[in-house]
């Protein structure tokens, strides 16, 4: 199973939920104002035991083809409210100093059940990983 498989079954059914729109009457300073309020209507699914769910890949070692520790999974990447675009991997450094962040396909990652919790590998070298181009997180503001 791949996380974006995984990832894109949660992501998508989270944000497929249908909405519909209620109209609500509000006074505001002695005047009837409408607004527009969503709502969802909520859909109960069944997941198989071996489903991934994000608060258990955070965190997670990713290895090579060779079995060297080349990084870990720091972070998933949803587009469009729906689509695991990336997985950001945390690379290089050493207890967190000097730590980059590089992004890769979910279709790169192979994830393989690891008693109750997950194996990641990727098939690059740390060497390429250290080439590749950084992922920056944009600051709030």
């Amino acid at each position: 199973m791949t996380l974006k498989t995984a990832l894109a079954t949660a992501a998508l059914l989270l944000a497929s939920l249908p909405a519909t729109a209620q109209t609500a009457t509000q006074p505001e300073t002695g005047a009837m104002t409408t607004r527009q309020v969503k709502t969802a209507t909520v859909q109960f699914i069944t997941l198989e035991p071996a489903a991934a769910v994000t608060s258990r890949l955070l965190g997670t070692k990713v290895t090579n083809a060779q079995n060297e520790s080349i990084g870990d999974i720091a972070d998933l990447v949803i587009a469009d409210g729906k689509t695991v675009q990336a997985v950001i991997l945390g690379v290089g450094g050493f207890l967190g100093i000097g730590e980059r962040y590089v992004a890769v396909s979910p279709d790169s990652v192979t994830l393989v059940r690891d008693g109750d919790g997950w194996k990641a590998s990727v098939a690059t070298t740390k060497d390429e990983l250290n080439k590749a181009p950084a992922f920056e997180y944009r600051k709030k503001g």
